[in-house]
């Protein structure tokens, strides 16, 4: 049984991003966990006990509710409630090293997707953090058939078979052709031997090697995506300064992805 993980703060973004996940896996034998995460800004008043109590009902309530909205779209669902107390880091890293689930889902919103996202947190963080696969959805999503999927890379991130199940068993689900896009830098990179590793590990799939050049790396990578009508990009959070250039701050407050594009992001160092 598949085990997903859904991340929920009771938004509508992150309503919508369950809704993406269980559309997506629609008709799999599929465990869902939707989880919310609540937190004390504060501590040392005497009313703290008191506050965690009401924090837990409403958690406990807004969970409730939920699974409600979502199980009038999705009957069948299998979906299990969880209530934790803590950071949003530190909870989803005590639920992936005791379940293991195969892929965390959570909303994303505002122009800037990697910069504002779920309960307030900086997503770059929580990318970094959590080593587990993490599909991440903006507001805008609605889910649609991934005809294209975009896989940027430096190509010596494809390593490891099964860092690339959650993008395998989406690519054979749909039938989705793969279109790796390499974005060029300084190191040399033999690529028909990096080209047929990667193969290696997608047969019997519709590939495709593009290269492209630019000092901003969202913004090559955005036009790459538009001009290909892909619907998804997925990338490893394995090679720290490539992922930098892609997504740091300093760089740019472009994003990866435009605003209803979701973002699939594997790690080659699981927990």
């Amino acid at each position: 049984m598949k085990k997903v993980l859904i991340l929920t703060d009771f938004s509508n973004t992150a309503r919508n991003a369950a809704l993406y996940a269980l559309k997506m896996f629609n008709g799999e034998n599929v465990l869902y966990s939707l989880l919310n995460a609540y937190d004390l800004e504060f501590s040392g008043s005497p009313y703290v006990m008191q506050v965690k109590e009401e924090m837990a009902f409403e958690s406990e309530k807004g969970l409730k509710q939920e699974v409600s909205i979502l199980k009038r779209v999705f009957p069948e669902a299998a979906i299990e409630l969880l209530s934790s107390f803590g950071s949003l880091i530190d909870v989803v890293h005590e639920h992936i090293h005791e379940n293991h689930p195969d892929l965390i889902v959570l909303g994303c919103r505002g122009e800037s997707a990697l910069e504002n996202f779920l309960l307030g947190s900086n997503a770059y963080e929580v990318i970094k953090s959590i080593k587990a696969p993490i599909l991440v959805v903006p507001k805008s999503a609605q889910f649609k058939k991934p005809e294209k999927i975009v896989f940027a890379t430096d190509l010596k991130d494809v390593d490891k078979d099964e860092i690339m199940n959650p993008v395998r068993d989406i690519v054979d689900r749909y039938r989705s052709a793969l279109m790796f896009v390499n974005v060029l830098d300084d190191e040399y990179v033999n690529r028909l031997d990096a080209e047929n590793k990667i193969a290696a590990h997608f047969p019997n799939i519709n590939l495709s090697f593009n290269f492209i050049e630019g000092d901003d790396v969202s913004k090559s990578i955005n036009k790459f995506m538009d001009e290909n009508d892909a619907e998804m990009i997925a990338l490893v959070r394995h090679n720290v300064g490539f992922f930098d250039r892609i997504f740091h701050p300093s760089v740019t407050k472009q994003m990866v992805l435009h605003p209803e594009h979701p973002m699939l992001i594997l790690h080659d160092d699981l927990e």
